[in-house]
């Protein structure tokens, strides 16, 4: 691998009210690699984590040589940040040369955390996907777990906060509380005990969740990948493990904002369930 890196610029090609073309750009990406097929694309959506993308970066890294990381790659998805996350990762590529970084700026409106995630699932170039939070808080140790229950023919592997005693304790006590509705519900309409479906820390295979199709703008894609997988017949398999807490910046989660559209992906899958609306 040489020191230069490709960069990308995206162009769309709308047309004004006179029909003359108006070329504006969408997205800007830059890479430490040429494309080829992957196993695994680390995603990892970003807005305003301008502090915390290195040392999750470093993380990653450490991880990497730990468990003897390969054939993956690390997209880092920048949502039109205020800050200088897009640069800042920039400046880490030479520091994790190994990582496979990919970066992509968004130049389009925010339409929140689903949105992005959407759009590195489609841009990614690897068989898995894992999404990866900027702040750190995600168990990043699990990934070789993933990998192999995938390999050994697992569809989707969801990273679970409430199967072992204590794996919740940073969890402030008004989500814990929510969950236990959460749980409520989905006993009552799907018909199963699914201890943790809204963690969005899990790996899936690209192409299938591709294909079935995600439509969910909010923080609810979560479980949106998790019961769509569900209902068409994939395997799910959970992994207990804990969060941590973010040290750095601002949580873009605000409940009230994202508490709807969990209710409506529930809703849906409940009427896909029985046959009324497909999901």
């Amino acid at each position: 691998m040489n020191n230069e890196y490709e960069v990308y610029l995206i162009y769309a090609f709308p047309v004004d009210a006179e029909g003359e073309i108006m070329p504006s750009k969408l997205s800007e990406e830059i890479s430490q690699f040429e494309s080829s097929q992957l196993e695994l694309s680390i995603i990892v959506p970003c807005l305003d984590e301008e502090e915390n993308i290195e040392p999750l970066l470093a993380s990653l890294d450490d991880l990497r040589t730990q468990y003897n990381l390969a054939n993956f790659e690390t997209l880092v998805l920048d949502d039109s940040s205020s800050d200088r996350t897009f640069e800042k990762v920039a400046e880490c590529f030479p520091k994790f040369t190994k990582l496979n970084i990919r970066a992509i700026r968004r130049y389009e409106p925010r339409r929140g955390y689903g949105a992005i995630v959407r759009f590195g699932i489609a841009h990614a170039r690897g068989k898995y996907c894992v999404p990866v939070s900027a702040d750190g808080v995600d168990p990043i140790e699990l990934i070789p777990v993933f990998l192999e229950k995938v390999r050994s023919g697992a569809d989707l592997v969801q990273c679970s906060r409430y199967l072992n005693l204590g794996d919740d304790d940073t969890i402030p006590i008004k989500y814990k509380f929510c969950q236990t509705g959460w749980r409520f519900l989905i006993r009552m309409l799907m018909g199963q005990n699914i201890r943790d479906s809204t963690y969005a820390f899990k790996i899936f295979r690209r192409t299938d969740v591709l294909a079935l199709g995600l439509t969910t703008n909010g923080f609810s894609i979560s479980p949106e990948i998790f019961f769509k997988v569900l209902l068409s017949g994939g395997r799910v398999e959970h992994v207990p493990s804990g969060q941590g807490v973010r040290q750095r910046g601002k949580s873009h989660f605000i409940f009230r904002r994202e508490g709807v559209g969990f209710v409506c992906v529930l809703l849906r899958a409940w009427l896909h369930r029985l046959g009324i609306l497909w999901f």
